[in-house]
Formats: C-alpha cells, sequence, structure tokens
C-alpha cells in the first residue's frame, strides 16, 4: 500500500510538472514614435527570460530596455528585429521592459514578446520522507529542462518567423525591380526603333 501511494504521487508530480504554464506569447501594435512599457514583478534572485520578434512594419525593428527597480538597464537593443534576454533577479521589485518605436516617423510596427519567469521551488513539507524530497527535486530538474527546451523552441520560432519575413520581403523587392528593370528595358527597346527607323527613313520631297 505504501508503495501505491508513493507511485501514485509521483505520477501526480510528474503531471503537474508537465502541465505547468512556462509563458505567455503577447502580440502588440505599436505605433510610430510611440512606446511602450510592461511590468514584471520578481522576488530576489527569481530568474526569468524576455524574448521578442517585430513581426510586421517597415524594417522589422524596434528598440528595447530592460530595466530593474532602482532604474539600472540590464538589457538594451537598438533597432533589433528579434532577440532573447535571461537574467536573475538582484533585488525584489517591479521590471520594466519598454518597445519603442520611436525611430519610425510613419511606420507602426507589429511584434511578438514573451516574459518567461521562473517559479521558485516550494518548500518541502514536514511530512515528506527523503524519498519524496529526492522525488521532488528530480521533478523539479525534469519542469526546468522542459523549461529550457520549450523556451529554446519557442526562441527558435521567433527566430525562423523573422528570417522568413526578410526573406519574403527581400524577394518581393526584387521582384518589383525585376518588372521595373523589364518596362524601362522594352521602353528603351521601343524608343531605339522608333529613332532607328525615323533616322533611315527616306523623305519625298514634292
Amino acid at each position: 500500500h505504501y508503495y501505491i501511494t508513493n507511485n501514485l504521487r509521483m505520477r501526480l508530480l510528474i503531471l503537474l510538472a508537465l502541465v505547468v504554464a512556462i509563458g505567455d506569447g503577447y502580440m502588440l501594435y505599436l505605433d510610430a514614435k510611440a512606446e511602450e512599457c510592461f511590468y514584471e514583478e520578481l522576488k530576489p534572485n527569481q530568474k526569468a527570460g524576455l524574448s521578442f520578434e517585430v513581426a510586421e512594419g517597415g524594417f522589422l525593428d524596434v528598440d528595447v530596455t530592460l530595466t530593474d527597480p532602482s532604474g539600472s538597464v540590464l538589457y538594451a537593443a537598438n533597432q533589433e528585429t528579434e532577440g532573447r534576454f535571461r537574467f536573475s533577479a538582484s533585488i525584489g521589485g517591479n521590471y520594466v521592459f519598454c518597445f519603442s518605436n520611436a525611430m519610425s516617423t510613419v511606420t507602426p510596427k507589429v511584434l511578438k514578446f514573451k516574459m518567461i519567469v521562473v517559479q521558485p521551488r516550494e518548500a518541502d513539507s514536514a511530512d515528506m520522507t527523503d524519498e519524496d524530497k529526492k522525488i521532488k527535486g528530480m521533478i523539479g530538474d525534469l519542469r526546468n529542462q522542459l523549461r529550457e527546451v520549450k523556451e529554446e523552441q519557442d526562441y527558435m520560432e521567433i527566430r525562423d518567423n523573422a528570417h522568413g519575413e526578410i526573406n519574403r520581403n527581400t524577394n518581393r523587392r526584387v521582384v518589383i525591380w525585376a518588372c521595373f528593370e523589364f518596362s524601362l528595358l522594352l521602353c528603351m527597346t521601343i524608343g531605339q526603333i522608333y529613332y532607328i527607323k525615323r533616322f533611315f527613313e527616306v523623305r519625298r520631297v514634292i
């Protein structure tokens, strides 16, 4: 009976580790010359991470800053298409991350960002055995590894979307430029044929 109870408890803990929420993604519409800031309250030594990607608008670039409660800048990026930053909170309080489109005069931007916060491990209860503590520690390690794998997958997806959008914009511009060159060459050819025809034309004098 004791083995069945421990086995059931271990399965429940593993299931809890697998379904734990790791982070939420958000879409943000950033108008020209606008700046939007968000706040995340963290405890001392709590780990967190920020990832972002510009999906639409102009050259697909924004300015990003991350500051701690004392006002110190932990991360700053200018005119970046995508990025990722991990940190450990040195002090408790509200951490502010801002996205700025100040460099753009007319073009709004659409970006996706995700703030990942690692929840601290719960303290062991007094009635837990050494085996339970060991299993809980293993599950905590498993949860952290799953979080890192998911975070890496999300970041690779962001990079793939960003580079795919750049490739699509490049191909579109190449097609437009090729059509412009073709039209220009066609006009020049017609003009040259008309000019040569007029040059060699025999005029009759009446």
